[in-house]
């Protein structure tokens, strides 16, 4: 069998210990040699979804105990969410048809509180253990200028000495609790800042809640400007226009844990406690202009709007959009009609440089954009997460009829646009910071983060979204000039806790765009593992995206027992992304090879894309880089409902019975052959793989389990 390690030899030996390491019972299945289309099986096949505990991952995360605890706040008992997770209306409630806020006070009523605690416990945080942590600093920066290592960046201490408890403080967390003497089980509020160092513990029961009010999330009078679709008759609207729900930036052993839940209500009206806040209607007209806004006055009835609107209508009684509608309009109406749109909506959490950053148990709902966004982070750890938007909350509406869009349509796959569940990331630079420790202020000592994503693990996670599941971006390199380092590696700075740097496994994937790596890819991604993850319902399952816009190389991908069941799209890998306009230096070709596929499992009717860059695309004088890319135990149950496009690639086949065929039009090489006389039960067992979605709050209810 022709697989490759990091080096260029990975063994038969190497897979069956991956595949061992995962669980008691494991055996590779079908792995004959020679281009054996029909091996025997060693052993019963791997049960995907049955896995409880993993070597080849750190320990699992904890929760704080009490004595760790800084500070505990009730939830107000005015606020109470319903069986479906939404809080009614009287909670927050605006004018009717103007949708200003009636109650500031009301509309976002325990920012303050939250953040007060924050800062006190990262301030009590940082005088505990920030000394420790800046001499460790300084003393690793020290060793590695004296050592004068190669294209590598100054880093610091690394990530993983300063998870060591020494650096911890006694206690550091703040726990949102629900009230003791009445049913107070939530907390509405604006944006938050993460210190250094703090834990925020949403226990059982809570739910936090964005608030709905604009500002809170554009605090300043001359901009950036937040819920909109352009912020000129040029400019498009960006999520960087809107202060996030969580932030952080210069964290060390920072976290949001718990079995409680965030709700970011992107499927709500937007309010405002300015009324003279530009704000669109669901008739496309707006309120005020930013320009006339920005000077204290309220722009004419019929003046342009610059916000992505029509024409200012101070009198339109029509309700206000929702941040879905705004993305809706931005990324599928406005954008596909002028490419010059989208959405600018808050996002649930944004984190850049960090070492050791945490997301543990929690359940997140319906974020307005991207649920979490964490830049050049040294140790992020996502485990026993649950992640579903929309949940049932966004279907409520008082008129009762299913909170549909502004198009009328209600929320399916397909609408809630932007929605991603998690988008790490490298950096675009190497820094050296003082850590935040509070929403004001910082720690007396800078230390260096070196910008790469580095010992990721999204482990035992639970996730459905309207666009993509898990997406690695390697859309910045903080190396040196010219070093060729890639922005993300799974080989660099490896802990000795786990066995591989970046590892994605245990997850059941439902709605969204799979485990994906881009379009992002110009810095590059390599040594990624991937393994015992099942896929259902999902618009991708594999994805691979980039486009010669962006460019870079994505290499020693390993992906091992996948189930993947009902996808529009099992297996996607392109670099036809998109035609976005290229750079002024000319095209970047994206280059995909060593990507392995083992024991892989599809069921149902689905699509398989597997794309090369072909030579002279577009017309530029450019060589090829065909996909390359080995195929083990790749089955799915109905052969004939698989639709192949492949086109310049380079593919070794072993156990495969997708119609992947050799071509000399589409320029197709193939090592080995499919065959449809496979039977998909010797390769892998999917019995355990699909459940229920574990959350009450589901819009798809529970079914009965399948017959084992």
């Amino acid at each position: 069998m022709n697989v490759l390690n990091r080096t260029g030899s990975r063994t038969m030996m190497q897979l069956m210990t991956l595949l061992s390491s995962v669980t008691i019972s494991v055996a590779l299945v079908g792995c004959g040699g020679g281009g054996s289309s029909n091996a025997p099986a060693v052993g019963p096949p791997f049960q995907v979804g049955t896995t409880n505990h993993d070597a080849n991952l750190p320990p699992e995360p904890t929760l704080p105990t009490d004595d760790q605890v800084c500070a505990k706040l009730e939830a107000r008992n005015n606020l109470v969410t319903r069986p479906d997770g939404a809080l009614p209306p009287e909670s927050d409630p605006s004018v009717p048809g103007v949708g200003v806020a009636v109650d500031p006070v009301k509309v976002n009523p325990d920012q303050a509180r939250i953040q007060a605690a924050l800062d006190a416990c990262g301030t009590a945080v940082n005088a505990e253990v920030g000394t420790a942590i800046g001499d460790a600093d300084a003393a690793a920066t020290a060793v590695q200028v004296a050592a004068a290592v190669p294209n590598k960046n100054i880093a610091g201490a690394s990530g993983e000495e300063l998870a060591k408890p020494k650096y911890r403080a006694t206690k550091f967390a703040v726990r949102l609790v629900v009230n003791g003497s009445g049913p107070g089980n939530a907390f509405i509020s604006g944006p938050l800042t993460l210190p250094s160092g703090v834990t925020l513990w949403i226990d059982k029961g809570v739910t936090l809640v964005a608030s709905r009010d604009v500002i809170a999330y554009s605090p300043n009078k001359a901009g950036p400007y937040c819920g909109n679709t352009a912020v000129s008759a040029t400019r498009a609207g960006s999520s960087s226009n809107c202060l996030p729900l969580i932030g952080g930036d210069f964290l060390v052993n920072s976290a949001v844990v718990g079995d409680g839940s965030i709700d970011s209500r992107g499927y709500a009206e937007i309010v405002t406690t300015n009324k003279s806040y530009p704000i669109m209607k669901v008739d496309l007209t707006c309120s005020n202009t930013y320009v006339a806004y920005a000077s204290g006055l309220q722009a004419a009835d019929g003046t342009s709007c610059d916000n992505g609107g029509t024409v200012v209508d101070s009198k339109s009684s029509v309700r206000n959009m929702t941040w879905w509608d705004l993305a809706y309009l931005g990324n599928l109406v406005e954008n596909g009609t002028t490419g010059t749109a989208s959405q600018s909506n808050f996002r649930m959490m944004v984190f850049n440089y960090a070492k050791n950053l945490t997301l543990y148990r929690v359940l997140l709902n319906n974020s307005a954009n991207f649920h979490m966004v964490p830049s050049g982070i040294d140790g992020l750890t996502v485990w026993g997460v649950k992640l579903q938007t929309p949940s049932l909350a966004a279907f409520a509406n008082p008129a009762g009829n299913g909170n549909p869009l502004y198009t009328g349509a209600t929320f399916n796959s397909d609408n809630v646009k932007n929605t991603d569940a998690f988008d790490p990331g490298s950096a675009s630079r190497a820094v050296s910071s003082k850590l935040t420790t509070g929403s004001t202020t910082t720690s007396a000592r800078a230390i260096s983060f070196d910008g790469y994503l580095k010992n990721v693990v999204f482990a035992f996670n639970y996730v459905s979204t309207g666009d993509d599941d898990i997406v690695l971006k390697g859309s910045n390199n903080p190396s040196p000039s010219g070093s060729g380092l890639p922005g993300v590696d799974g080989d660099r700075d490896a802990r000795s806790d786990r066995k591989w740097g970046i590892i994605i496994a245990h997850n059941h994937i439902y709605w969204g765009h799979g485990i994906s790596i881009g379009s992002e890819t110009n810095a590059g991604v390599r040594n990624v593992h991937v393994y015992d993850n099942s896929f259902d319902d999902s618009e991708e399952g594999l994805r691979i995206k980039s486009d010669y816009a962006r460019g870079g190389e994505v290499s020693n991908i390993y992906y091992d027992n996948i189930c993947i069941r009902n996808a529009t799209n099992a297996l996607l890998y392109t670099p036809y992304y998109s035609t976005r306009p290229l750079p002024s230096a000319g095209p970047l070709i994206p280059n995909f090879h060593d990507i392995y596929l083992n024991n892989v499992s599809i069921q149902g009717k689905t699509g398989v894309k597997l794309q090369g860059f072909a030579a002279n695309t577009g017309g530029f004088n450019n060589p090829a880089y065909p996909l390359v890319m080995t195929l083990n135990n790749v089955v799915t149950d109905s052969p004939a409902s698989v639709e192949v496009i492949s086109s310049d690639a380079n593919l070794t086949l072993n156990g495969v019975n997708l119609p992947i065929f050799a071509s000399t039009d589409r320029r197709i090489v193939v090592n080995g052959a499919a065959t449809q006389a496979l039977n998909p039960a010797n390769v892998l067992d999917c019995s355990k793989a699909f459940v229920d979605f574990p959350s009450p709050t589901s819009p798809f209810g529970t079914t009965w389990p399948p017959v084992q």
